[in-house]
């Protein structure tokens, strides 16, 4: 991968939840009261950007649980999150491609989940040939168990990160575009923003559930298959979408380029070359506005993550256009 500064970073590294000690007393109660077991121990986990505790809970009885909580002060959109993963998991059939969910909590401000506990490994970075294979069929095997979509009712793609897919018009709508922007991405933001609008509407011709949002902390290999954790942006559409929306981090962790990856991912029929290019000009136009943001209460490392995401996604969406 060379000696890119922006490759082999670990984007989670500077995660911060806020320890399972520190949740509220509601909370800790019911969880409590939901296993029918008092908590002995906890061991906080690290990854991923939410900000609220995530930990496995040791309990008197042996048994030991997962259980992820938040609350409106450490950030106001992350309880709705929950919500949603809570309503989408309750309906998914019972699979050891991802965890039960044990139990749900919402007093109106805090929100808990509690799933069993997984024995698996989030994938090592650098990536090796091994771990990607096992997370490719992974995910294969998942859209396959996934279509049909089981969940009534569930949003398409495009409806369920409506307030994603316009990176490139909110950028070219703007007086004076971000000086971090590169002069090709100037020259061709117009083009962009309507190669976005077709792919924001492609990745919806598919009747597969989607996770939305694979990265590594959102997966756990065991010795024998992949599990999928994490499942508030669940949707409706194309299989690959959560190949395509993969494929920036797995370089920034050092795996292969995108279009490498994508190359290795077996279920394509779900788009055609163009479609492709646009779904890919829809995720990098998200990357790329959002890395421009201020930072998120409670989610420090999140916009450095997007723009480095933001960055791979352009160098690809450049060589498969080759627009000048």
């Amino acid at each position: 991968m060379g000696d890119d500064p922006g490759r082999h970073i670990d984007p989670f590294a500077a995660s911060n939840h806020l320890p399972w000690a520190e949740a509220p007393d509601p909370v800790r109660q019911w969880v409590e009261d939901r296993t029918d077991s008092a908590i002995v121990g906890a061991r906080d986990l690290v990854g991923g950007f939410s900000p609220g505790p995530c930990a496995v809970l040791s309990l008197a009885d042996g048994r030991s649980v997962f259980v992820k909580a938040v609350g409106g002060d450490l950030n106001p959109n992350a309880p709705e999150m929950h919500r949603r993963e809570a309503r989408v998991v309750a309906e998914l059939p019972r699979s050891s491609r991802w965890p039960e969910l044990l139990g749900f909590y919402d007093d109106g401000d805090w929100v808990a989940l509690v799933y069993e506990v997984v024995a698996g490994t989030m994938p090592g970075h650098p990536w090796t040939e091994s771990a990607l294979e096992q997370v490719l069929e992974g995910l294969a095997s998942l859209h396959e168990a996934l279509t049909p979509c089981p969940v009534a009712g569930l949003e398409t793609i495009s409806a369920q990160f409506r307030w994603a897919f316009f990176g490139w018009h909110a950028l070219a709508g703007m007086a004076t575009p971000p000086a971090s922007l590169d002069e090709w991405t100037r020259r061709n933001l117009d083009r962009l923003a309507e190669s976005e609008a077709v792919g924001a509407a492609a990745v919806d011709e598919g009747d597969t559930l989607v996770h939305g949002d694979i990265r590594s902390d959102n997966l756990l290999l065991t010795e024998s298959s992949l599990v999928v954790v994490d499942w508030p942006h669940a949707a409706k559409g194309v299989a690959v979408f959560d190949v395509l929306a993969w494929a920036a981090s797995v370089t920034l962790e050092g795996g292969p380029e995108p279009e490498d990856l994508l190359g290795r991912y077996r279920l394509m029929d779900g788009l055609d070359e163009d479609a492709t290019t646009a779904v890919i000009a829809a995720l990098a136009g998200f990357f790329t506005y959002h890395g421009t943001l201020p930072v998120l209460p409670g989610l420090p490392t999140l916009r450095a993550f997007q723009e480095a995401q933001g960055a791979v996604a352009r160098l690809w969406l450049r060589q498969r256009t080759g627009w000048r």
